[in-house]
């Protein structure tokens, strides 16, 4: 597996990939790094070129700049990453907030997509409840770190 990095409006983003065939990109959730797909990757990289990605703010990957980061941002980051890679079309699976940034790249980019998955997702926008639980959470790993919040 090579691990490789992209510069994105400043920003080193770190994805790896491996495996050969036709392209699959593995988009982790919030609070997680590309890690949680180690096991699926052995699974597959003998059928499938993988790209499997730090979202920005995860993993090796840095923080975005700005105060309004959204969804669709972290799409555009995914689209740098296949056009780095000089991937035309690719299968998108995306897990928790992943599927989120999975339909934001299909809404902006449908010609670059031939299939999604989304795991542990959801179609529909977060309710403020849940809203609320995320900022909440932001707050803890901002203050006392990632091992406080798990």
């Amino acid at each position: 597996m090579q691990t490789k990095n992209i510069q994105y409006k400043n920003t080193s983003i770190s994805y790896r990939v491996t495996g050969n065939g036709k392209p699959v990109i593995f988009i982790h959730g919030f609070a997680e790094d590309s890690r949680i797909w180690d096991g699926i990757i052995e699974k597959l990289k003998g059928s499938y070129q993988l790209i499997i990605p730090d979202i920005p703010g995860s993993g090796k990957s840095g923080i975005l700049p700005g105060d309004n980061i959204s969804i669709a941002d972290y799409a555009s980051v995914m689209e740098a990453i296949l056009v780095e890679e000089q991937i035309v079309q690719c299968a998108i699976i995306g897990h928790s907030m992943g599927g989120y940034i999975s339909l934001a790249f299909a809404e902006r980019y449908p010609e670059k997509i031939n299939s999604l998955g989304l795991f542990h997702s959801s179609a529909y926008a977060d309710d403020e409840p849940k809203k609320e639980t995320r900022r909440k959470a932001i707050n803890i790993i901002k203050e006392k770190g990632t091992i406080t919040f798990l």
